[in-house]
């Protein structure tokens, strides 16, 4: 079985709104102190915890650029942390008699989804980092769990 594609459509709107919800907390957060001055800290409290809770799901919650190419000899994987800081360019590329497993891993509605490969390197099981599947269509996600089931031992 081969298996090719990449999200960069999808990954670049889920980036825009992300980014957008982000701005947009900025923007309340500025307003309460520029214009409004309230002095309800409650609303003071819930802006800024609403601000930390978003940037911590943008940046764990798994969604990443993903370029994915697998066929019967080898598995080749780039991705990146689609979170605009400390972004990162990953590659694993892994033939596919040294791989053990891989696993699509479910998240929490689209949050936290994950792929999960296991090798063999050295004579050692091998566990390379997750790869955040987030901001992956339906069908690329139905497409990855049929070839992961097809190439694991």
């Amino acid at each position: 079985m081969e298996i090719r594609f990449d999200n960069k459509k999808r990954a670049k709107s889920i980036s825009n709104v992300l980014s957008l919800v982000v701005m947009l907390v900025i923007l309340a957060i500025g307003l309460n102190y520029l214009w409004f001055e309230t002095t309800d800290k409650a609303i003071e409290v819930s802006l800024w915890l609403a601000l930390v809770v978003i940037i911590v799901l943008y940046y764990i919650g798994g969604f990443c650029y993903v370029e994915f190419m697998g066929n019967d000899s080898k598995l080749e994987v780039k991705y990146y942390n689609l979170f605009p800081f400390w972004r990162e360019y990953k590659r694993i590329v892994l033939p596919i008699e040294r791989l053990k497993s891989m696993k699509v891993r479910a998240g929490l509605g689209i949050l936290g989804r994950g792929l999960s490969i296991y090798g063999r390197i050295s004579g050692r099981l091998a566990m390379f980092p997750t790869v955040g599947l987030s901001a992956l269509s339906k069908s690329q996600l139905d497409e990855l769990k049929q070839y992961a089931a097809s190439v694991s031992k």
